[in-house]
């Protein structure tokens, strides 16, 4: 057993050094754009982009996924949250690219850079450099570092940053929150929730190349680059198409509306109202919710590294301090002051909902009235039952 494990790596191994030590590519050499249609899970939702490297004489056929991450990094969930957590770029054989996409029923599409001997090397050996483990990992940044933005990087300096894109055919004028609306429409509680955390970084309008953090537009950017000599970048775009799981026709119900769920909670607020043991139960749970939702949001933009969830308006109406004060409810004029301060400071973003650098979400309106109706309303009602 011995001998013949020794004779399999003596056969196996030089294929494998050619593969992973190999520097100088073929002329046969060709070099990809891989574009990963949305899939059916969250994380998948924005698609996924690869470049893949074929070279038939030295046996090479991998695909370099600048979108990997271990799950079993020491403490995972808090560098995921706090925006620590490192990616890095992972090889892998492009058969088992292709079997997992398809799996998943993702179509993809492969364009063929047209890229000389020379270029083709120095993309080559960039990768490899970026391969290596010292070089391999980097802190992601969903709009401005991730797998699609790194791949446009990577080919631009191989190309000298000599590639012209012709952005005539984008929608112009659009935000980074813009262009992620497009993905979450059958996703609406994923799009509040989204809407809610991002800070107005994600409300700057979106520069040309900026469009390519997502794979589509990485892809249609591409499809209409130049090089250097005048040449398209794609001599060639291959389509495999892929039957998407059946979904039934969405007709959003009540609860996939978070505009009606958001009225319907601020409607219950309003009539919890007339009755103080129903108030008081109603309101020990909105302030909950409403501090743990702002809570969130603070540590987001003060205690991580996302560029994106800086500068949130959002906490304007839905503070931290709520959960300092929820389960206190019982009246004192420092806790009658605090509700004031907050309705005024809710009034004032509903007053310039509009002229904010930020977008609120539409949803957020009803949660944001109500806390402005119940500021000024518990100011006052305590402040009449103490002159009777």
């Amino acid at each position: 057993m011995k001998h013949l494990c020794l004779l399999l790596f003596l056969f196996i191994s030089p294929a494998l050094f050619a593969q992973t030590t190999a520097k100088q590519l073929s002329p046969n050499a060709r070099i990809s754009l891989m574009t990963v249609a949305p899939g059916e899970f969250v994380y998948s939702t924005f698609g996924h982009s690869a470049i893949r490297i074929y070279d038939p004489q030295l046996r090479i056929d991998r695909c370099y996924n600048y979108g990997t991450f271990d799950f079993e990094q020491p403490n995972f969930l808090l560098k995921f949250c706090r925006g620590k957590l490192l990616y890095f770029l992972d090889l892998e054989p492009y058969r088992s690219f292709e079997y997992g996409n398809l799996s998943d029923r993702r179509a993809m599409k492969e364009q063929w850079l047209q890229l000389d001997s020379l270029q083709k090397q120095r993309l080559f050996v960039l990768l490899q450099e970026n391969a290596a483990e010292e070089n391999r990992y980097y802190k992601y940044d969903f709009f401005y570092d991730n797998c699609a933005t790194r791949i446009r990087d990577i080919i631009k300096e191989s190309l000298f940053h000599q590639i012209t894109f012709d952005s005539t055919q984008l929608p112009m004028g659009l935000t980074m929150r813009d262009l992620l609306h497009q993905y979450l429409t059958r996703l609406p509680w994923t799009e509040f929730g989204i809407d809610l955390v991002l800070g107005t970084p994600a409300d700057r309008r979106a520069a040309p190349e900026a469009f390519m953090f997502l794979p589509d537009y990485l892809h249609d950017m591409f499809g209409h680059a130049k090089l250097p000599d005048g040449q398209a970048m794609v001599s060639k775009e291959i389509f495999t198409p892929q039957q998407p799981f059946p979904a039934p026709e969405w007709k959003p119900g009540f609860f996939e509306r978070p505009l009606f769920v958001t009225c319907f909670v601020a409607l219950l607020g309003l009539l919890s109202m007339a009755n103080p043991r129903t108030e008081h139960i109603f309101d020990t749970i909105f302030w909950f919710v409403l501090g743990l939702a702002g809570l969130i949001m603070a540590l987001l933009w003060f205690a991580t590294d996302h560029s994106a969830t800086k500068s949130n308006f959002n906490l304007m109406w839905a503070m931290p301090t709520h959960l300092l004060v929820f389960w206190r409810l019982r009246a004192t004029e420092q806790l009658r002051n605090y509700f004031t301060v907050m309705a005024i400071l809710a009034a004032l973003a509903l007053i310039f909902w509009k002229f904010w650098p930020q977008v609120m979400p539409t949803a957020a309106i009803p949660l944001a009235g109500l806390v402005v109706v119940k500021g000024l309303w518990r100011q006052w009602w305590e402040k009449n039952r103490s002159e009777k």
